[in-house]
């Protein structure tokens, strides 16, 4: 990318962290660390420096998506990047998939999810809330500058609401999923992922319940706790806060109907090894 040009997000970040997201216009920005002209970020590069009216150095960065998602308005409490991050990952997202997304909240995971499709293929959101739906879709118009063609945000129940399309991949971020399992199983097409993240465990057993009861397989459950370190010439220790339970991850693929219950599909040989009549254990 260039260098910086008039209407653009720049990330203000000092010499001990702190940072400020702006957009370049031309007006004056203050903190407490002094203030600068706007209109001189442009025509700098990333990385460059300005010295504000007390002296201070900010350096100029563009905004990750990580750094945008923090500062955005929110309504709901957003998805954490090592979630988001693992869920695209685990839901293997590409460019031209068509993805139905259910719970927006505040478009964290939308716009994650519109990143990986990198302009292609369809992004279907529906959300219950209106007033969450219209938050939504201006943090992530605020983002890309405008709305993009490829995504469509429904206001309505996913347990009412009937959709007239087959899609590559769903992802769930509601209070109760399992209630729309039969949903998902009508539009998730063969072989195709369902992700969902829930706070608690016993959200999470529901929902393997009903995905086992729905034509869903191959479904694995985890979290993911991450702990940053303090690193310096003369030490490295870990902090004492860390970001540790999130959400419960879920990954199932849809599959064609068995014949058998959950109980025979997950039952394994005592001994742990495969059945000795020529049988493939499961």
């Amino acid at each position: 990318m260039g260098k910086f040009e008039a209407g653009e997000w720049v990330l203000l970040t000092s010499q001990k962290g702190k940072r400020w997201l702006v957009r370049i216009e031309n007006e004056p920005y203050s903190s407490h660390l002094g203030g600068i002209r706007l209109f001189d970020i442009v025509g700098k590069d990333e990385g460059d420096w300005l010295v504000t009216t007390k002296g201070a150095k900010l350096m100029l960065f563009r905004p990750t998506l990580e750094d945008y998602i923090f500062s955005m308005k929110r309504h709901t409490q957003i998805i954490y990047p090592k979630d988001l991050s693992a869920m695209v990952f685990y839901g293997d997202v590409y460019p031209g998939c068509a993805i139905l997304e259910t719970g927006i909240g505040s478009g964290a995971l939308a716009l994650t999810l519109l990143r990986a499709m990198c302009g292609r293929g369809r992004l279907i959101s529906v959300e219950k809330r209106v007033e969450f739906a219209l938050g939504a879709r201006e943090n992530i118009s605020r983002f890309f500058g405008a709305n993009p063609e490829h995504h469509s945000i429904i206001a309505a129940d996913i347990q009412d609401v009937a959709l007239n399309c087959t899609v590559d991949r769903v992802f769930v971020d509601l209070p109760e999923p399992w209630h729309a399992i039969p949903n998902f199983a009508k539009v998730l097409r063969m072989g195709g992922l369902l992700v969902s993240l829930s706070p608690n465990v016993g959200q999470v057993q529901l929902m393997y319940r009903e995905l086992k009861a729905n034509g869903f397989g191959d479904i694995v459950n985890f979290e993911l706790i991450r702990r940053d370190w303090k690193v310096d010439q003369m030490r490295a220790r870990p902090f004492d806060r860390m970001v540790a339970h999130t959400g419960f991850i879920t990954v199932a693929k849809r599959v064609a109907a068995v014949g058998v219950d959950a109980e025979t599909i997950d039952a394994e040989p005592e001994n742990g090894d495969a059945a000795d009549n020529g049988e493939l254990a499961v």
